[in-house]
């Protein structure tokens, strides 16, 4: 109230002001006592963000390093016996290699060990991998163009199968084979059979989980993906807007060329060809950094569009470093539909070349598109560009006649579309002319515009719009800033993650420059985030926009250290043998005298722990140095039989142990034991390490290796069948199996 008198507030204002103080009041109590609102500054706040964003990437670093580590733990000794020495007796081999299929099925445990990951085509699996050879996991990618019968192959290999693919794009067909078998191009467009994919049969089997992935991510401008996103995908890809919404540079543009469709002979468009030749020299010259691609409804037009470049380059010869084909990913191209799927390209040239015929007429004939869910053709062919397609045509939408195939209408639509842009799909434009979302975001948009800075709210035409973005004063259709509130887009993210790292990394890769302002911090320090703000702004005009770029970005990678192989003699699950630790008696006690056994149980249990399982002689001697003893007398092993009975140890052929515990260690290093007093469980687990290391190996040179790796030269006939028994008890128990004369792990064949 003293405010209202010192401030000579009206009457009819002051339950305003008290109920302005008392809302203040609140919102201060609110914000001090939910953590959730904390930090409260602008400063702590972004340094929160920017440590989860550090953290988050060392997260993705620490993957890749996790994944590194354990394909070198898993790989298998290189040592010379069983198939790590096949691989490497075929390594240094000048000729008269064994077949690779061979070669696999014979050193399949290694070859997996080696190289974890096969990358391979269904028809190379079946041409070099053995009929038995299995997988964790098989993962088909761009599943929607291979065929059940082509994926059996490769399905029944492993124990998780997973599929990755588009359904709204190409299906398997045969152009590849009428390519090689047709006697004109013509022949090819005309006759070309479509199957079902193995990904459309997996996903009406109901028996598979389907997961959607939203996010579109290779579009840098929305009118590359708003038309397949409202016509084919129902709407349901979340893309980004662009900071350039229009110029020569991005989007869709429409080139009418005049042509005449050869229909009568060539079933090509000469002229349209010309065209885009010319579209293609233009390119090079004002966007020498950016990839190219022509993309042709049939194969007649892509031979008549090659030949119209190479007639024109004749002239640019400057220009031919461009047309290195050696390039694959970024490389210039002039592809047909059927074979374009896979690619992408920074700018895209669309050649219909379909249209007017020598006579006038346009036919509703448009080749492969005609076919059942030709649509899909489409599709594939105006999605492969990143930042701009250029529609090269010779007719327009109304030219084409009226018909009720799903097909030609949605390239009727599509030609429209890229002659009256997004506002022909009956949505809004990148600038949506809504309203900001919250109070918060209209009270910056009021600030923005009394700046004098021209500022539009929710941008985006579908998807993710960001909260408001300010235009460039002097540079037509460039956003110059995008302002992001912390309000619903914000904290609708699922996670933060999506929130703080990944969408804002999308939009910096569309040539966004984003500012945050907190309302915490809107709210507290008005003056303060406004100057933030101003300045944001300014910097923004003044900073230089890189324009139209080359923008497949490289993944960044953890460095991997390569080192030559070399063989060596030692595995990984050798251990020296360790004897236990002495434990002295009291000096009155005779360790043979009648009745002093109770003060043998502890030492005894000591030994059995530490060395178990032990042979009786082995535990003797070991009694004997740590006492002084001469020998092991009569009344001496009494005593050791009754004190182990005493102390409750399990006692088995001679082999003392703890009880229940199973043998884990293969102590052969500086090996002194007999064979005799080594237990037959130590042995075997010799020899399923042995196996499981190299692979497989005959029985011979399992027993070979495994004496020497004990310290006996020979193979003397007790060592002989003390190894044979315990390699027949890990067969027997079915952790080895032998198949073909060789010894392999359970799983194997």
């Amino acid at each position: 109230m003293q405010f209202c008198i010192e401030s000579r507030v009206p009457a009819a204002e002051v339950p305003k002001v008290i109920r302005r103080a008392l809302l203040r009041g609140w919102a201060d109590a609110q914000i001090k006592q939910d953590d959730r609102l904390h930090p409260l500054t602008t400063t702590d706040r972004e340094a929160l963000v920017d440590e989860f964003r550090k953290l988050d990437r060392q997260l993705v670093a620490a993957a890749t390093a996790d994944i590194i580590r354990a394909a070198n733990a898993n790989r298998p000794a290189n040592v010379s016996l069983g198939e790590p020495a096949l691989i490497r007796r075929e390594g240094m081999k000048q000729r008269r290699h064994i077949p690779v299929r061979n070669l696999i099925s014979q050193a399949r445990a290694t070859v997996q060990a080696i190289k974890p990951v096969f990358m391979m085509s269904p028809l190379a699996v079946s041409q070099y991998l053995p009929a038995d050879m299995e997988f964790d996991v098989v993962i088909f990618d761009e599943a929607s163009q291979v065929t059940p019968g082509d994926s059996i192959n490769c399905i029944y290999r492993g124990r998780a199968f997973v599929l990755a693919g588009d359904d709204k794009q190409l299906p398997p067909t045969q152009f590849f084979e009428r390519v090689i078998e047709a006697d004109d191009d013509e022949d090819i467009d005309a006759d070309v059979t479509d199957f079902q994919s193995i990904l459309e049969l997996a996903k009406s089997s109901g028996a598979f989980r389907n997961l959607g992935l939203r996010w579109h991510y290779r579009s840098q401008h929305e009118a590359l993906i708003a038309f397949s996103n409202y016509r084919f995908y129902e709407g349901d890809l979340v893309t980004y807007p662009s900071a350039q919404q229009d110029g020569g540079n991005v989007g869709v543009e429409f080139f009418h060329a005049n042509g005449t469709y050869r229909r009568g002979g060539g079933a090509d468009n000469p002229r349209e060809a010309q065209v885009v030749a010319e579209r293609v020299i233009h390119h090079y010259r004002t966007r020498p950094g950016a990839s190219l691609g022509v993309v042709t409804f049939s194969v007649a037009q892509a031979d008549a569009v090659v030949a119209a470049v190479n007639n024109l380059r004749e002239n640019h010869r400057d220009l031919d470093a461009h047309f290195d084909k050696s390039d694959r990913l970024d490389g210039f191209f002039v592809r047909s539909l059927e074979s374009v799927q896979g690619d992408e390209r920074d700018v895209i040239v669309f050649s219909v070349g379909y249209g007017p015929d020598e006579v006038g007429k346009i036919s509703t004939n448009f080749g492969v598109l005609n076919r059942e869910k030709g649509w899909r053709r489409l599709n594939v062919g105006v999605t492969r560009a990143r930042q701009r397609v250029e529609v090269v045509a010779s007719m327009e939408a109304h030219d084409i006649p009226p018909t009720q195939n799903e097909n030609v209408e949605a390239l009727r639509a599509y030609l429209e579309f890229a002659r009256r842009g997004i506002p022909s799909l009956g949505g809004r434009s990148i600038s949506t002319g809504l309203m900001p979302e919250s109070p918060f975001e209209e009270s910056v948009l009021q600030t923005v515009r009394s700046w004098g800075y021209v500022a539009e709210p929710q941008v985006g035409a579908a998807g993710f719009r960001i909260d408001m973005a300010i235009r460039h004063p002097e540079k037509a259709g460039l956003f110059v800033l995008g302002i992001e509130c912390d309000g619903y887009q914000y904290h609708a993210a699922p996670a933060a993650r999506d929130r703080d790292r990944l969408r804002d990394q999308v939009l910096a890769g569309l040539g966004w420059r984003l500012h945050r302002i907190w309302g915490t911090s809107w709210y507290r320090d008005r003056a303060v985030e406004e100057e933030r703000l101003r300045n944001a702004i300014e910097q923004a005009i003044a900073g230089k926009n890189a324009g139209l770029r080359r923008s497949r970005s490289v993944p960044s990678r953890r460095e991997v250290e390569t080192v030559p192989a070399e063989p060596h003699s030692e595995f990984r699950w050798q251990e020296p043998y360790t004897k236990a630790q002495r434990v002295s008696l009291p000096y009155w006690v005779e360790p043979a005298e009648p009745g002093n056994h109770l003060h043998l149980v502890e030492p005894v249990r000591q030994i059995a722990l530490a060395e178990g399982p032990i042979h009786m002689e082995t535990l003797s001697e070991r009694v004997r140095e740590w006492w002084g003893i001469g020998r092991v007398s009569a009344r001496l092993r009494d005593n050791l039989d009754l004190a182990i009975k005493k102390s409750d140890l399990l006692r088995e052929n001679d082999f003392i142990d703890i009880p229940d515990r199973p043998v884990t260690r293969v102590r052969c290093k500086d090996n002194v034991r007999k064979p005799e007093h080594i237990h037959i469980d130590e042995f075997a687990l010799a020899a399923e390490l042995l196996v499981a290391d190299v692979g497989g190996a005959t029985r011979d040179e399992v027993l070979t290796t495994l004496a020497r790796l004990f310290g006996w030269a020979r193979r003397g006939s007790l060592v002989e069948a003390r190894l044979n028994e315990a390699i027949d008890r890990v067969v027997a128990a079915g952790r080895l199996v032998e198949v073909d004369g060789k010894l392999r792990t359970a799983g194997q064949r």
